[in-house]
């Protein structure tokens, strides 16, 4: 029993270190997409939301997620490091997307209410404490491994208000609603951003499982991550596939955002599928990602 404690832990310990890792990832990705007059305050934006969020998240949405502290499996320091890891990421796909327009006083505060109200509460209905059951709002019944709906849905809320309360980027589109690119300031930024997301999302899903110290939980980590990454691949080569019949060119930041869809996609049910089902599901992500873009920016709602 104390040996299954031990590896627990450091299972938990160790994919919360992956996750972290998504921390620059998000920073070297939004960093390369925006102009360079604002790379240092998308920088600072950043390291402001993982302090913050963790913070806030340590001194009140931990309790008011879960209810407790304590853990039977694994130490309650690890269970708490490893959902603290979770937290920043709904706010930082928010901020990514009003990046270039948004003052980062604001979206501190936004940061604290995120991180210690609205995403503990969706975490307690879904993952946690579950203030809801047995009501006919009690959603805890539905699988979601690594928070595909608890944590990218929230987040993507979150963003879609943003973005139609602070409005696109100055010169973004024409008085005739034509599209005005805007280049990504330094592309081997955005690759390695995106690289480290990726590396970020084999802890995301794979310690999301809870415990590898069976032969059962080490064969359904091993699957979850391999999904995971297949997920990624399949996304990645559709979008490829997608810009070069219609482009007969690669665009590389496309390509990547493909990679993002794919494995978003496949986070709530990396573990339960098998090893073929991930490529179609990643493949359909990469697909509504593309289409996804277009929309945008038909509806003039400017995520860089």
């Amino acid at each position: 029993m104390e040996i299954k404690y031990i590896i627990d832990t450091l299972f938990a310990l160790f994919a919360m270190t992956l996750i972290i890792f998504m921390v620059p990832g998000f920073a070297m990705l939004e960093a390369g997409l925006v102009r360079t007059k604002n790379v240092t305050a998308v920088l600072t934006v950043n390291v402001m939301i993982y302090a913050v969020a963790s913070l806030a998240f340590m001194l009140i949405g931990y309790s008011l997620a879960f209810g407790s502290w304590d853990n039977d499996g694994m130490s309650k320091w690890a269970a708490f490091l490893f959902q603290m890891a979770f937290v920043g990421k709904t706010i930082n796909i928010m901020s990514g997307g009003v990046s270039e327009r948004a003052r980062i006083i604001p979206l501190i505060f936004f940061t604290v209410i995120m991180a210690a109200i609205i995403y503990p509460l969706v975490v307690n209905v879904t993952w946690g404490a579950n203030f809801l059951a047995g009501t006919a709002l009690d959603i805890s019944s539905m699988h979601d491994l690594a928070g595909c709906t608890v944590i990218h849905s929230t987040g993507a809320w979150a963003l879609l208000a943003a973005i139609l309360i602070i409005g696109p980027r100055r010169r973004r589109y024409g008085k005739d609603g034509k599209v005005r690119v805007i280049p990504a300031s330094n592309i081997p930024l955005v690759v390695l951003g995106a690289l480290l997301l990726w590396i970020g999302w084999f802890g995301f899903n794979g310690g999301s499982v809870g415990s590898i110290s069976s032969k059962e939980n080490a064969d359904l980590v091993a699957l979850t991550i391999m999904n995971t990454n297949t997920a990624g691949l399949a996304g990645a080569v559709i979008v490829a596939l997608m810009m070069y019949l219609k482009y007969k060119k690669f665009d590389i930041t496309m390509i990547l955002n493909g990679a993002l869809g794919g494995l978003v996609s496949v986070t709530a049910g990396a573990d339960i599928f098998d090893m073929y089902a991930p490529i179609y599901i990643g493949a359909i992500g990469g697909v509504i990602v593309v289409y996804g873009v277009a929309l945008f920016d038909k509806l003039k709602l400017d995520d860089p």
